[in-house]
This record gives C-alpha cells, sequence and structure tokens, in this order.
C-alpha cells in the first residue's frame, strides 16, 4: 500500500484476502497540545490509519516519512502517547530517497512524529 510517498505499509497476503485501508494526515491541534502537555514535545505530522476494523492476518512492516532526530508516537484509545521503538532508515525505502520510521505490525494505527 503506497499513501503519496507519506507512508507505505506491505504485509504479504492471501490469494483472496482484501483489507480496507484509509490514512488520513490531517493535523490535529487538540491532540498537538496534548502531546505537548503529556511528553514536552511538538507534534510534526500525524498519520491515522482507517481499517474499518480489519485486520492483516501477517505482520507487515510500516514505513512512515520523518527527518532524523525526530520522535515516533503511538496515539493510545485513551487519548495517551507511547514513544514507540522503531528502526530509522535513511535514503532507503524501496530505493526512494526518503528518509523515516520502519515499524513491523499487523495493526495499524494512529502515529504521530514529533519534534
Amino acid at each position: 500500500f503506497d499513501f503519496g510517498d507519506d507512508a507505505f505499509f506491505a504485509a504479504k497476503m492471501q490469494e483472496n484476502e482484501s483489507v480496507y485501508l484509509e490514512l488520513d494526515t490531517t493535523y490535529d491541534k487538540q491532540l498537538s497540545q496534548s502531546l505537548f502537555e503529556q511528553t514536552g514535545m511538538e507534534a510534526d505530522r500525524f498519520y491515522r490509519f482507517d481499517t474499518g476494523e480489519q485486520e492483516f492476518l501477517r505482520t507487515g512492516e510500516l514505513f512512515l516519512q520523518a527527518e532524523e532526530g525526530q520522535t515516533l508516537y503511538q496515539i493510545e484509545e485513551d487519548g495517551s502517547f507511547s514513544q514507540l521503538e522503531a528502526e530509522y532508515v535513511q535514503d532507503g525505502k524501496d530505493g526512494k530517497k526518503m528518509s523515516g520510521f520502519v515499524v513491523q505490525t499487523k495493526e495499524l494505527g494512529e502515529y504521530v512524529i514529533a519534534e
């Protein structure tokens, strides 16, 4: 799944498997304020995935575009933020000159890149 150079998700799927997947990158001022209050970090961009409550059967690789020195948080259901331990790659996603975080997951959620 390619989301216009902002994010990519790759997962092996079964032949007849299908999943609804949408990405919302709208900046959320209220969540940004909550992030600052909880972590002291400034939100740069948001990634909110909607899978229509469907799940992938296998773990996939999620790439989220970010700059070096930024931090990746997952937005929890209760509105809190959990810092994710994710690999940061430079100039190397699928041959494209992009840098960002790589996360292994089979449940896509809501994320924020902060600095």
